[in-house]
């Protein structure tokens, strides 16, 4: 009687399928948390979104805001585009035991935990550079601004080695009634113009005009949120 044993192209195939079955549920699940957010945010905050023409159909970019609240702000990202974005998130957030599994089934990844840890990284490039697909990373508003800026000379890397344009955009509320009937704090997003990087600002001897980019994303970033009146 003849063994029914596998070859290595039948194995790989099976691997293969299982990887894209993966992917699948992922993308459905994303579309799923993407829609109830997208009734919640609509119904309850009135989110209006300005700039959805300057993320791109097709193709790579990495979009960037100062975050008030990661959670809130993933949800909120995720609606300027049809496309599927894949959020840096902070590591301790993905060692939480609630959220961390929801987090990495919607696609999510971890930062870095030192110097010497890759795999973010290697996540970054694989879905810049083999998938051509969004990625989203926040510093956090509560760091101390020469922290935020050093975190977004950090991103100004990530985009020169994956040569994706940084797309900045601001998260803001501002007074609205829901239903027309209840005061509220509206949500507002204004997505920015994409920038792209010059490669020569990953090498050392420019680290200067990284850091001076890196506070200009930051101004433009805190640029968004102003209001006609108020300029």
């Amino acid at each position: 009687m003849e063994e029914n044993v596998e070859t290595p192209v039948e194995e790989e195939t099976k691997g293969k399928d299982k990887l894209i079955s993966k992917d699948l549920m992922e993308d459905i699940f994303y579309g799923a948390v993407k829609g109830i957010g997208a009734f919640g945010l609509s119904a309850l905050a009135d989110l209006k979104i300005e700039g959805k023409e300057n993320v791109p159909l097709m193709g790579k970019a990495i979009l960037t805001t100062i975050s008030d609240n990661a959670l809130r702000d993933m949800l909120i990202i995720s609606q300027v585009s049809g496309r599927r974005i894949h959020f840096m998130v902070h590591h301790k957030l993905m060692k939480n035991q609630m959220y961390g599994p929801i987090l990495k089934s919607l696609g999510m990844f971890r930062s870095t935990l030192d110097k010497e840890d890759t795999e973010p990284i290697d996540k970054v490039f694989h879905y810049l550079n083999e998938v051509g697909d969004l990625v989203a990373m926040t510093p956090e508003s509560k760091l101390e601004r020469d922290v935020q800026i050093k975190a977004m000379a950090g991103i100004i890397k990530f985009a020169v080695a994956g040569e994706a344009p940084i797309i900045p955009l601001a998260i803001y509320t501002e007074k609205t009634k829901i239903l027309n009937m209840f005061d509220a704090q509206g949500i507002r997003v204004k997505v920015g113009t994409p920038l792209p990087i010059e490669r020569r600002l990953n090498r050392e001897k420019y680290r200067d005009q990284r850091y001076e980019l890196a506070e200009d994303i930051v101004n433009i970033i805190e640029s968004l949120k102003i209001q006609p009146m108020e300029e």
